[in-house]
């Protein structure tokens, strides 16, 4: 399914889309359902990788959304080729950050408390047995759950430099997996609770960056501001391997 931003938005259709696809997901008995969101801007050789990623870990994510920000290549045809589901941003001028404030605006009304939303990279891929760890940590008083995760093949020399910081940030959390860590863009797990209090708290002025949205947009690091947050709300955030 494609979901897209027209000119002007209009939050009804757009909120009903992406109710379809919380809907149709099956939702399992044991647990909340766990929505998977790729942020991807020209991504049309690596997406399908990342997608299939997914698809091969011992619990997959019951849905799986690509955010096709600014694309100018077929990144949403391999992406719906690739059977994930795909919003196409427009106007958005924040970059990652504001791409994902645009879907969780729409897609956090559509979830429960329980069910949890998972952040990954388009350039990236994570340990099999990810989903279902971080879900299982995933408790009251976790604010999000990084992981381990490994950079796709491609990409030129700004993908070598990704690989590069990804192969060192694995080593960090496998040596260091009980110390307070910063959550990545690349691999980490929210529940959809945990992420309603830090729009209630930015929206009542406990922190920076106002409006009504999870990421702050005007942040340089909206990952490690986000960290930040969550610890000075009172959570912990912690790594799986």
């Amino acid at each position: 399914m494609l979901v897209e931003f027209p000119e002007q938005p209009r939050i009804g259709p757009l909120a009903a889309g992406l109710a379809r696809l919380v809907r149709r997901a099956p939702r399992p008995s044991d647990r909340g359902l766990v929505v998977a969101l790729i942020p991807a801007h020209n991504e049309q050789d690596r997406i399908g990788k990342a997608i299939r990623s997914l698809d091969e870990q011992a619990s997959k994510p019951d849905l799986t959304i690509v955010i096709a920000d600014h694309c100018t290549d077929r990144t949403a045809l391999a992406a719906q080729s690739a059977g994930a589901d795909v919003f196409v941003t427009a106007g958005n001028e924040h970059r990652r950050a504001g791409a994902l404030n645009q879907v969780l605006d729409l897609l956090l009304p559509q979830l429960r408390d329980d069910d949890a939303i998972l952040i990954m990279n388009a350039d990236s891929f994570l340990a099999p047995t990810f989903v279902s760890e971080a879900r299982r940590r995933l408790t009251e008083d976790v604010g999000g759950v990084g992981g381990v995760f490994i950079g796709l093949e491609g990409g030129g020399f700004v993908g070598l430099i990704h690989n590069t910081e990804y192969e060192r940030h694995a080593r960090d959390l496998t040596r260091h997996a009980e110390k307070p860590l910063v959550l990545t863009g690349a691999a980490t797990l929210f529940s959809v609770q945990t992420l309603w209090n830090v729009v209630m708290a930015r929206a009542a002025g406990l922190l920076p960056g106002g409006g009504s949205y999870v990421y702050n947009e005007d942040s340089v690091d909206a990952d490690g501001e986000l960290t930040l947050a969550l610890v000075h709300l009172g959570y912990k955030v912690i790594a799986a391997p």
